[in-house]
């Protein structure tokens, strides 16, 4: 009996165009691998929430605020690790992060959220109290910047905003290793979806390869869906680290895998955030099954 449809959504993300690439190279033409496109990471955790759809690439926080809701997850992939990517950025007229007492602040609610402008407030000396938080989606991020003195926020937006005159004050290379985003899928989707996981992933890797080889073409094909230049494009990737398939396995490997590490640490520090109700168990997170199977 032939399986049935992959479904793995996600949004717009640098970190995430690898697999858009590979299927406009046709890697995932003769599979069961159908890439779903989403305006939000919240519009993709309420469809894996509700079976619509197989899995997701999403930051590891997410991951881990639809597993305190009882789901069972498992991380088949790191994308990629955030060098850069995320930023605080300001109004022309700041331009220092002391400056931002008493400010107004735009930033999404979640863990990458609370890291980034963690790490901000930390090298200027600040806490939370200091500034006026205001809840901002994604796709909110530009209006959010216009009506507020600051934003966190990410790419595309980075360099739209960047654009319009405002300054970067903080970026995620200042808190290494924090930041981190990842194919996560149900956890019995392993058993029932086998051989379109193992083309899915070898699909990504074969497009990271085209793209380290040919990035000025790989730009023109990541183009249209990332709403940027080529030359932004690859300028996008600098803030980001994407891990080999050597790193991959290195990090999904093992009773006790590095990830599961990570994640224990994410846990904890989303608890002392009040971004999870109580510290998730990420016992056997990862999987390094479909990667083993990639040849390098």
């Amino acid at each position: 009996m032939p399986e049935a449809p992959l479904r793995i959504a996600s949004n717009t993300w640098p970190g995430y165009e690898p697999l858009y690439l590979a299927r406009s190279l046709g890697y995932y033409d003769d599979s069961q691998v159908n890439l779903i496109e989403m305006t939000s990471a919240s519009e993709v955790i309420h469809a894996l929430r509700n079976h619509t759809i197989e899995g997701a690439a999403l930051t590891l926080d997410e991951v881990l605020t639809v597993m305190e809701d009882g789901y069972q997850l498992k991380v088949i992939l790191v994308m990629d690790f955030s060098n850069g990517g995320d930023v605080l950025l300001s109004k022309p007229e700041i331009t220092s992060l002391t400056q931002l007492k008493g400010k107004n602040i735009a930033v999404e609610y979640t863990a990458v959220g609370a890291i980034l402008l963690n790490g901000a407030l930390n090298a200027a000396q600040l806490s939370a109290r200091d500034v006026n938080i205001i809840a901002c989606s994604f796709d909110e991020h530009q209006v959010c910047y216009a009506q507020a003195d600051a934003v966190v926020t990410f790419e595309p937006n980075r360099t739209n905003i960047l654009a319009l005159g405002a300054n970067q004050l903080f970026d995620s290379s200042q808190v290494p290793g924090r930041i981190i985003d990842v194919l996560a899928v149900h956890t019995d989707v392993i058993d029932s979806h086998p051989k379109a996981l193992e083309q899915l992933i070898k699909g990504y890797f074969q497009a990271i390869d085209y793209f380290n080889q040919k990035p000025q073409t790989a730009a023109e094909l990541m183009k249209a869906r990332l709403q940027l230049t080529p030359r932004e494009v690859l300028l996008s990737y600098q803030g980001l680290h994407l891990p080999s398939l050597a790193e991959n396995l290195d990090l999904l490997r093992g009773e006790k895998s590095k990830l599961e590490e990570i994640a224990t640490d994410l846990s904890i520090f989303m608890h002392e955030r009040r971004l999870l109700s109580h510290k998730v168990s990420v016992e056997a997170l990862a999987t390094d099954r479909f990667t083993l199977e990639v040849n390098p």
